[in-house]
C-alpha cells in the first residue's frame, strides 16, 4: 500500500515540477504514469474493491492536491521568495499609456523621425510617439500633422 501512495505523490511532485521546468511535457507524462502505476499496484496487489476505493480516491485527492498547492504556494515563504510581490504601477513609471499625452495632440505639427509604411516614429513638440497614416507613406524627415488620437493610437498626414 504504501509503495501504491509514494508512487501517486511522486506523479504530484513531478506534475507540479513540471510548470516551474521547461521539459516540454516529458516530467508532466512521468508523473501521471506514476499515478497510473500506482493504481495498477494497488489493484495488483490489494483486490479489486480496494484498488477500485484507491482509484477513486486518487482521481478525487490529485486534482485537489493540485489546486491546495497552486492556491497556497504563493502564500508560502519559499513562494514568497520565488514571486516577485511588486506591482507594476503608473505611479512607478510601469504605463507606456496614459492619456494625458495624448489628449490634445489633435492638430498638433511635427516630424517624421522613420519612413511611415504606415506605421513609424514622429516627434511632436520633442516628444516621440509611434503613429500610423491613414495608409499613405511618408518619407523620414517630412512635415506631418496630427488628424486624429484613438487612446494611445495616433493617426497622423503629411503637410502643415
Amino acid at each position: 500500500m504504501w509503495l501504491a501512495i509514494g508512487l501517486a505523490a511522486a506523479g504530484v511532485l513531478a506534475i507540479i515540477v513540471e510548470v516551474f521546468v521547461p521539459a516540454a511535457g516529458i516530467i508532466g507524462i512521468a508523473g501521471v504514469g506514476s499515478i497510473v502505476a500506482s493504481v495498477v499496484i494497488a489493484y495488483q496487489r490489494l483486490g479489486n474493491l480496494i484498488g477500485s476505493i484507491y482509484l477513486a480516491v486518487v482521481l478525487v485527492m490529485v486534482p485537489v492536491f493540485i489546486v491546495l498547492y497552486f492556491r497556497f504556494f504563493p502564500r508560502s515563504p519559499v513562494g514568497r521568495w520565488l514571486i516577485s510581490q511588486d506591482r507594476q504601477d503608473v505611479d512607478k513609471g510601469y504605463a507606456s499609456y496614459t492619456p494625458e499625452k495624448y489628449t490634445d495632440l489633435v492638430g498638433r505639427e511635427g516630424t517624421s523621425l522613420t519612413v511611415l509604411r504606415p506605421v513609424g516614429m514622429v516627434l511632436i513638440d520633442g516628444q516621440k510617439y509611434s503613429a500610423v497614416t491613414g495608409g499613405e507613406f511618408i518619407e523620414k524627415d517630412k512635415l506631418i500633422r496630427v488628424v486624429k488620437v484613438e487612446g494611445s493610437r495616433i493617426v497622423v498626414r503629411q503637410g502643415g
